[in-house]
């Protein structure tokens, strides 16, 4: 898996509301928090709630989440509807972009900077790695600290193994 330090690999995909979004050298001018998940996972299931709070906090800031799921499309299209989540949603059906960060379990989170570079990596949900995500953010962005409290979730939760790869 991709560390911080890491350069992010450039990519291209669908997206649920449309079109593609693309990432890489020439478009890479703003922070993302890339946030790979399977529908299957259940500790998919405690990260959601989360990932949309990161996404209203940040993203009109300036640091976004791409939410990037490795089901089918229809099934992706489900899951947004029913649980009325904010964040985009990207396609990897085919594993391209999950193989090419090194990630074998979701969630996978990837925190880059403007250059690409990976800020921060982490596997399964740790809510202290998450917090300290939040914490660049809103150092990047000047906007609120987002901090997920003890209770809110689980300390640690070991991730789903990625099907396919």
């Amino acid at each position: 898996m991709l560390i911080a330090g890491d350069h992010a690999p450039e990519f291209e995909l669908d997206a649920l509301e449309g079109g593609r979004r693309s990432f890489g050298a020439e478009d890479t001018n703003r922070p993302v928090l890339l946030a790979f998940f399977a529908l299957d996972c259940a500790t998919c299931d405690i990260c959601y709630l989360f990932w949309d709070r990161f996404h209203e906090q940040y993203g009109s800031a300036g640091c976004e989440l791409w939410a990037i799921g490795l089901d089918e499309p229809a099934d992706l299209e489900r899951f947004v509807e029913r649980s009325g989540v904010e964040f985009p949603v990207l396609v990897d059906t085919a594993l391209e972009t999950v193989r090419a960060f090194g990630a074998i379990s979701t969630p996978a989170l990837f925190l880059v900077r403007e250059d690409g570079t990976i800020e921060a990596a982490h596997e399964g949900f740790e809510r202290a790695a998450f917090n300290d995500i939040c914490r660049v953010a809103s150092e990047w962005t000047g906007a609120e600290l987002l901090e997920v409290a003890s209770g809110e979730a689980p300390e640690l939760r070991p991730g789903c193994t990625i099907h396919g790869l």
